[in-house]
């Protein structure tokens, strides 16, 4: 085998090698699309869920997060109008 051969049998190794690359970094940011959505709609599913709670229907499962979310957001209610006191001052 002369060294043109060599050359070219290495060349044609790296291009399977960057097409393979490119193949599979396509695929992960497929899967992290698909990732991505589906936190979206989970979490999605946590605000109809929070929000049903808030309306009266419980579900027993999550009732103590959902009260915990209510009583975080009053902690937040009370800060920002700690802010907007100090701003007034």
């Amino acid at each position: 085998m002369t060294f043109m051969d060599k050359v070219k049998q290495g060349v044609e190794k790296a291009k399977g090698e960057v097409s393979d690359l490119a193949a599979t970094t396509k695929i992960r940011h497929d899967i992290s699309n698909l990732n991505d959505r589906k936190a979206a709609l989970f979490s999605e599913i946590g605000r109809q869920v929070y929000a049903l709670s808030q309306q009266g229907h419980t579900v027993s499962e999550v009732e103590g997060q959902c009260h915990e979310i209510t009583a975080l957001d009053q902690q937040i209610k009370e800060k920002s109008d700690e802010i907007a006191r100090i701003n007034a001052a």
